[in-house]
């Protein structure tokens, strides 16, 4: 989640997406809003064809990150996995970047999906199957990337940890995040435990095709290096919340899918609450951040609106911890 200073910035006008997108061949009249949430995503269209210009402000993202997460797509690109790549511009950079009075943008843009965004609750039993196969096909290709340099779980903590240092008071959030860099430091590493992970690999992030019976998958600007069982984690998390009998028969197809592709112990399986947890600190943490330094009396009803959800999410996540500590 960008910080919403400066997604109120950001659209106001259409000025930096207009200056970014003229490093890309473009046709004119055709750039359009898509939405804004941890980056800005326009589209627009050159030769007939839709293309996807995606930026951030630099307090959002770092180049470095944004430099890691092309070069992994590219790896799955040409290693036949599905997913949409980053377009050059016309001065042969896969990122570009742009300076405003508040600060820097970067800009990439990319190809179009292939496929229509599923909807989980009309989903068939073979299309989560396919789903599950798809995430485990990506982590096949994982186990062969050289991850050294790449962000990891323990840099998400340090963040964490970074951002509740401005807030002593949240006791709680302060004694889940010692607990789970406890238990995460005991788990097994190495490339049959660990690798990228998407981080995001809900309905949301993928799109499919049915004359293929493949997924697409786009949105790697949260990929970092973490266990593998984490990626499952995210992806069922809608499933897992839901806790009835469909959800649980959808989230049995998905792990059998994935394990018709790659291996997954019952171990493995059962470390999945523990990594919810790690998703709900993260998320605690980024919208913690995301709401700071807002002069209420300044910002549009929408933002104002949205700030009182995240807020709302974050007393949530305070109560369940309160409750568990009892």
């Amino acid at each position: 989640m960008m910080s919403l200073t400066n997604m109120v910035r950001g659209t106001i006008t259409n000025d930096a997406a207009e200056a970014l997108l003229r490093n890309w061949e473009h046709d004119v009249g055709t750039l359009q809003f898509w939405r804004a949430s941890s980056n800005f995503v326009y589209l627009f269209r050159h030769h007939g064809e839709t293309y996807y210009l995606r930026f951030v402000h630099e307090e959002d993202q770092q180049f470095a990150n944004i430099t890691a997460e092309l070069d992994f797509m590219n790896y799955l690109y040409n290693n036949g996995y599905p997913t949409v790549t980053p377009i050059s511009s016309m001065n042969d950079q896969l990122i570009e970047t742009i300076s405003t009075e508040t600060g820097r943008y970067f800009g990439v843009v990319f190809t179009e999906a292939s496929g229509n965004q599923p909807d989980l609750e009309e989903m068939t039993d073979d299309e989560i199957a396919q789903w599950g196969q798809s995430l485990a096909r990506l982590h096949l290709l994982s186990e062969n990337y050289d991850y050294s340099s790449y962000r990891s779980w323990s840099d998400a903590l340090d963040f964490v940890a970074t951002v509740l240092q401005r807030y002593p008071n949240e006791h709680e959030a302060h004694l889940e995040l010692q607990q789970l860099r406890t238990a995460l430091a005991q788990l097994p590493e190495g490339v049959a435990s660990q690798g990228i992970i998407h981080y995001d690999f809900e309905t949301d992030n993928v799109f499919y095709n049915a004359a293929t019976s493949t997924f697409c998958a786009i949105d790697f600007d949260d990929a970092m290096v973490h266990w593998y069982v984490m990626d499952i984690a995210a992806a069922i998390s809608d499933l897992l919340e839901e806790e009835n009998d469909e959800a649980k028969a959808k989230v049995e197809c998905f792990i059998s899918g994935y394990r018709s592709i790659r291996r997954l112990e019952e171990a493995e399986v059962s470390l999945i609450p523990l990594f919810q947890r790690f998703a709900e600190l993260y998320s605690f943490a980024r919208l913690l951040r995301s709401v700071e330094d807002m002069d209420i009396s300044a910002y549009p009803l929408w933002a104002i609106d949205l700030r009182n959800r995240l807020l709302h999410y974050c007393e949530e996540n305070r109560e369940i911890w309160r409750t568990s500590i009892k």
